[in-house]
C-alpha cells in the first residue's frame, strides 16, 4: 500500500492517478496493436484497475486524516 505523507507526494500521487485514468482508457480503445512488423503490448486492465484502486485509497486518505507529521504544541504553567 502506498502512503502518502507529504503535499509533494500528495500532488505527484494525483498526476500519477490521472496518468492511470489515460493509460486504462488507452487499453479500453486497444490492448494491443502492429503497425508493420512491430506489435505493441499494453499493460493489463486488471494491474491498471489495482493500481488506480490503491492511489485513490492513498489520496483519500491523505486527504481525511492530512500529513503524518506529528503536531505538538508546548504549554508552560504560570
Amino acid at each position: 500500500m502506498r502512503i502518502i505523507r507529504t503535499k509533494s507526494q500528495y500532488e505527484e500521487a494525483k498526476a500519477d492517478l490521472a496518468d492511470l485514468k489515460k493509460a486504462k482508457k488507452k487499453v479500453l480503445e486497444a490492448q494491443s496493436y502492429t503497425i508493420g512488423a512491430n506489435q505493441l503490448n499494453r499493460a493489463s486492465l486488471k494491474e491498471i484497475n489495482d493500481e488506480i484502486v490503491e492511489l485513490e485509497s492513498a489520496i483519500d486518505q491523505y486527504e481525511q486524516y492530512g500529513s503524518s507529521k506529528r503536531r505538538v504544541s508546548r504549554v508552560v504553567p504560570l
